[in-house]
C-alpha cells in the first residue's frame, strides 16, 4: 500500500537554507563550465548509486531529524525502520513542540499502517489525537480517530466516499461556526485529491488541494499549530498536479513556495524534482538538468531510489535533447537504471533498456549487449511481448554495429515475430524491413532471404496503411529494388506503387530517392535509356527538394549508366557538367572526371583523354594538400591569372 505524507521535516540538511540555486554543493566545481560541472555531479552521483546502502545508518540529533527518517523510511515502504524512527523522535530534543509531535505521532501511525500493526496504530492514533485535544481540538481529535488509516495512505473507493461525506459535513459545520483550526477538513480534503488523482481526476483534485491550502494558511495566520510540514506537502501535490493538467508555471510557482520554507528532505527533494518537470515542459533545459541533478542528489541522500531514478531520467532527456551525443546524458541514464533496478522498481526494466539503448547511440555497442541481454530474459519471463520485441529490437542493433550479423538477424527476427503477435505490424513491418536490408547487403546469394523478409513486410504493412501510412512506401521500395536486382521486372510496379504513395502525401525529397531508385533498378535489368532518363528525372526532383548533393549523385549515375551502356558521347555531356561544377565536392568531381576519361578513351579522343588525366592529377594533388598549402596555391593562380589579364 502505497503512503502520502504531509509533514517530513528537515532535520540539520544544509540544503534547507538555499532555495536559490540546485547546484550549491558543487560550489568547489563552480569555475567549471555548465557541461563539464554537470559531468562531474553525474559521476558523483552515479558512484553514490552504485554503493549498497542508501542512505547511510540511521541517526539524528533532535525530533525534526528523526521525523525525516521516518517519512524517508515510509516512502520506501520500511514500516519497522520508519516505527524505529518515530519512536526515537518522540524521545528526542525537540519532540515537545506541538507540530513536531503531532507530525511524528502520524510518522508513527503510518508506520503501523505500512506493517499492519493494529495496536501500534491504535496507540498512534490515539496519542496525536490527545494531543489534539490538549490544544483545543476535540472535533478533529473524534473525527481523526474515526477515520482512521484513511488519512494515512491513498484511499481505496469505500474510504474516499466516507471521506467525501466528511468533507462535506466539515465544510457546513464551518459555515456555521466560523473559521477554526478545530477541523479534519485539511487533512480530510488532502487524502481525498490524492483518492481523486488515483481515479485520473487531475482537475478536481487541484481544486481540493486548493481548499486545504487556503485552510492551512488561516489556521497558521490565526497563531495555531499546524503539523510540522504540512503546509509544504499539501504545496508539493499541488506542483504535481498542476504538471498533471498542463500547468508549468503552477507547478513552478507551488515548487518555490515549497522550497522557500523549511521542510524534510523528502518533500525538498520532490520540489526539486517538480521544478525540473516544469522547467523540462516549458524547454528551459538547462535549467530542468540543474534542478533535475539537485532533485537526484538529495533523493539520493534521503535514500529515496525510486525517486533518484525519475530523476536521473529527466535529467537524461534534458541533457540528450541536443544532436550531439552527451556523455552527460549517457551517465544519467546509468543512475536511472541501477537506482530502479536497486530499488526493484516497475520502472526497472524499462530504464535500463534506455540506457542499453543510449549506450549504441554513444557507439558503446559492447557495453549494450550486456545490458539488454538480461533486459531481454526478463522481460521474456515477466514483461509483455511488445516488451521482449522493442529490447531485441536494440539488441540486433547492438550486435549489427558490432558485425555479428547472424545475431542481429536472429534478434529482429524473434522480435518481428513478437511485434506481430501482439497486434503492432507496423513495428513489425520496420524490423522486418531492417533484417532485410542487412541481409541485402552481405552478398548476391542473400537476396532472396531478404525478399522473402521484404515481401513480409509489405503484408503487413498493408495490414495498418490506415492506422500508418507511412511504412507502405518504405516497405514497396524496399521489395521493388531487391526484385529488379533478382532480374525480376515486377519490382517496377511496386517502385510506382510506393512513388505513387508518396506523391500522395506531397513528400517532395522522398518521391526524387524513390525516383533514384527506379533509375537504378532499370539499370538492373539492364534498360539503360530508361535508368538514365529517369536519374536525370530523379536529379531535378532533387533540386527542388533543395538536396544539390542527392542531384549531383544521380546525374552521376547517369553519366555512369550512359558510359557503360554504349553512349561515352552522352557520358561525356554528363561528366563534363559535373566535372566543371565548382561547387560540387571533391569526390564527386573526381569520380566525374575519371568517367570523363573513360569516355574519351573509348571515343579513340586521346588527346581530351590526356587533358581530362591530367585536370584528374591535379585535383588528387589539391585533395590531398593541407588546407592552408591549398590556399596558398588557390591565391598564387589567382595571382598567375590577373597578370595574364595584363596586356
Amino acid at each position: 500500500m502505497h503512503h502520502h505524507d504531509d509533514g517530513p521535516a528537515p532535520g540539520s540538511d544544509d540544503l534547507t537554507s538555499d532555495a536559490a540555486s540546485p547546484a550549491a554543493e558543487a560550489a568547489a566545481a563552480s569555475e567549471v563550465p555548465a557541461a563539464g560541472r554537470n559531468e562531474l555531479r553525474l559521476v558523483g552521483a552515479l558512484k553514490t548509486a552504485r554503493s549498497a546502502r542508501l542512505p547511510d545508518p540511521d541517526r539524528a540529533e533532535d525530533a525534526l531529524g528523526w521525523l525525516d527518517v521516518a517519512v524517508e523510511a515510509a516512502l520506501g515502504d520500511d514500516g519497522a525502520r520508519a516505527a524505529a524512527a518515530a519512536r526515537a523522535g518522540l524521545d528526542a530534543p525537540g519532540s515537545d513542540a506541538p507540530d513536531c509531535a503531532l507530525a511524528l505521532w502520524r510518522a508513527a501511525a503510518v508506520a503501523a499502517d505500512i506493517t499492519q500493526d493494529a495496536d501500534e496504530l491504535s496507540t498512534a492514533l490515539e496519542a496525536r489525537s490527545a494531543l489534539l485535544r490538549r490544544l483545543g481540538r476535540p472535533v478533529q481529535a473524534r473525527v481523526e480517530l474515526q477515520l482512521g488509516a484513511a488519512l494515512l495512505h491513498e484511499p481505496d473507493s469505500f474510504e474516499a466516499t466516507v471521506l467525501a461525506g466528511v468533507v462535506e459535513d466539515e465544510r457546513a459545520r464551518l459555515r456555521g461556526a466560523g473559521a477554526t483550526a478545530d477541523t479534519v477538513l485539511p487533512e480530510a480534503l488532502t487524502a481525498l485529491a490524492v483518492a481523486r488523482t488515483q481515479d485520473g481526476d487531475h482537475a478536481g483534485a487541484l481544486q481540493l488541494v486548493d481548499e486545504a491550502i487556503a485552510h492551512m494558511r488561516r489556521i497558521k495566520v490565526a497563531g495555531d499549530v499546524l503539523p510540522w510540514g504540512s503546509l509544504a506537502s499539501a504545496q508539493l501535490l499541488r506542483g504535481r498536479l498542476c504538471l498533471w493538467t498542463s500547468d508549468p508555471d503552477g507547478a513552478q510557482d507551488a515548487a518555490c513556495d515549497v522550497l522557500a520554507r523549511p521542510c524534510g528532505r523528502a518533500v525538498r527533494a520532490s520540489a526539486l524534482l517538480v521544478r525540473a518537470l516544469a522547467c523540462h515542459a516549458l524547454q528551459r533545459l538547462d535549467d530542468a538538468a540543474d534542478w533535475g541533478i539537485a532533485a537526484l542528489e538529495l533523493m539520493q541522500r534521503a535514500g529515496l531510489r525510486r525517486g533518484a531514478a525519475s530523476a536521473a531520467a529527466l535529467v537524461a532527456r534534458a541533457l540528450g535533447a541536443s544532436a550531439a551525443p552527451s556523455r552527460a546524458a549517457l551517465l544519467a541514464w546509468e543512475i536511472a537504471a541501477v537506482n530502479a533496478e536497486r530499488a526493484e522498481s516497475p520502472d526497472a526494466a524499462t530504464l535500463t533498456y534506455w540506457w542499453g539503448h543510449q549506450l549504441i547511440m554513444h557507439g558503446r555497442a559492447e557495453e549494450a549487449v550486456d545490458v539488454l541481454d538480461p533486459v531481454v530474459r526478463r522481460a521474456r519471463t515477466t514483461g509483455t511481448a511488445a516488451d521482449e520485441a522493442r529490447a531485441l529490437v536494440d539488441l540486433g542493433h547492438a550486435h549489427h554495429e558490432l558485425d555479428r550479423t547472424d545475431s542481429a538477424l536472429e534478434a529482429w527476427g524473434r522480435a518481428a515475430d513478437l511485434f506481430e503477435d501482439c497486434g503492432r505490424a507496423d513495428d513489425a513491418a520496420r524490423t522486418l524491413l531492417a533484417a532485410g536490408a542487412l541481409l541485402n547487403r552481405q552478398d548476391e546469394a542473400q537476396r532472396p532471404r531478404a525478399q522473402a523478409l521484404f515481401e513480409r513486410a509489405v503484408q503487413l504493412a498493408r495490414q495498418v496503411r490506415e492506422e500508418d501510412p507511412t511504412v507502405l512506401p518504405i516497405a514497396l521500395h524496399s521489395l521493388g529494388y531487391v526484385t529488379c536486382e533478382l532480374g525480376d521486372p515486377s519490382g517496377l510496379t511496386m517502385l510506382d506503387e510506393a512513388l505513387a504513395l508518396v506523391r500522395e502525401s506531397a513528400a517532395r525529397w522522398q518521391e526524387a530517392d524513390y525516383l533514384d531508385t527506379r533509375a537504378r533498378s532499370l539499370w538492373a535489368l539492364r534498360r539503360g535509356d530508361e535508368a538514365v532518363s529517369t536519374a536525370l528525372q530523379a536529379a531535378d526532383l532533387f533540386v527542388d527538394a533543395d538536396d544539390p548533393g542527392g542531384a549531383r549523385q544521380a546525374e552521376l549515375f547517369a553519366a555512369f549508366v550512359a558510359a557503360e551502356d554504349g553512349a561515352p558521347d552522352t557520358g561525356v555531356t554528363l561528366f563534363s557538367l559535373l566535372a566543371d561544377d565548382a561547387q560540387a565536392p571533391h569526390l564527386v568531381r573526381l569520380a566525374a572526371l575519371t568517367g570523363l576519361e573513360q569516355c574519351h578513351v573509348r571515343l579513340g579522343d586521346e588527346t581530351s583523354a590526356a587533358r581530362v588525366h591530367a585536370r584528374l592529377l591535379q585535383l588528387q594533388q589539391e585533395a590531398d594538400a593541407p588546407a592552408g598549402h591549398r590556399a596558398a596555391g588557390n591565391r598564387a593562380a589567382g595571382n598567375r591569372a590577373a597578370e595574364d589579364d595584363v596586356p
